[in-house]
C-alpha cells in the first residue's frame, strides 16, 4: 500500500504535478494532479496521443476537448470524469483555470 496527499501544481510551478508511479504484473499505473491556466491549449498546436490509458477527473474548472477538424468534442467540467484511449488523438482549450487529478495505465516494457 502506498499513500501520498494529493496536491497540485503552484500557479508558476510546471503544470504536472505527478505522486506516485508503481509497476505492478507488468502493469504501470501513474497517478497526479494538473493545473492548466485559463486562455491556454493544450497542446499548443495540433493533437497529442499518449502511449497509456488515462483516466482523469475535473475538480475545478472547463475544458473544451476538440475534435480532429476542430469542432467541439465536449466540455470537461468540475466534476466530470473522463477516460481516453491510448493513442486517442486529444486536445483543449482551457475555458477556466483547471485543476485534475488523472491515472494513466500502461503496460510496462520487459
Amino acid at each position: 500500500m502506498k499513500l501520498k496527499k494529493i496536491t497540485y501544481p503552484k500557479i508558476k510551478e510546471h503544470y504536472n504535478n505527478e505522486l506516485l508511479s508503481h509497476t505492478n504484473k507488468g502493469i504501470t499505473t501513474t497517478l497526479g494532479t494538473v493545473f492548466l491556466k485559463k486562455g491556454t491549449r493544450i497542446p499548443e498546436e495540433g493533437f497529442s496521443c499518449h502511449p497509456f490509458n488515462e483516466v482523469s477527473i475535473i475538480t475545478k474548472g472547463c475544458i473544451e476537448m476538440l475534435n480532429k477538424d476542430g469542432s467541439v468534442l465536449a466540455y470537461l467540467k468540475t466534476g466530470t470524469a473522463i477516460y481516453i484511449n491510448a493513442l486517442e488523438p486529444q486536445a483543449g482549450n482551457v475555458l477556466e483555470d483547471t485543476k485534475l487529478i488523472y491515472v494513466l495505465n500502461q503496460k510496462s516494457e520487459e
